[in-house]
């Protein structure tokens, strides 16, 4: 067994700046365009993985749409959440300088 002694953890905690959180990473139109490529590539290899199976072009074009529509309904559904979260902000809580 050691016998040294452990420092004590002296550092004080910093305050968490939840504003920084809250902005978002990316802007709103990379998103979109990051958002519409996934989409379009997982609807394009979904329709792709149907005809390869012996499934018949209508059947995959279908649901090659149906599985983009789908990321697109959970990107906008997130959206919504997140604004019933949070809310809009207020003109008179934003920091102006």
């Amino acid at each position: 067994m050691s016998t040294k002694n452990k420092k004590p953890n002296t550092k004080k905690k910093e305050e968490v700046n939840w504003e920084e959180f809250r902005k978002p990473w990316i802007k709103k139109k990379t998103g979109l365009i990051v958002i519409a490529v996934v989409s379009l590539a997982l609807g394009v290899l979904t329709a792709a993985q149907i005809v390869m199976g012996g499934g018949g072009w209508g059947r995959a074009i279908l649901w090659g749409f149906i599985f983009a529509a789908m990321v697109w309904l959970v990107f906008f559904g997130m959206a919504w959440f997140q604004g019933l979260l949070h809310g809009k902000p207020d003109d008179t809580t934003s920091n102006k300088k």
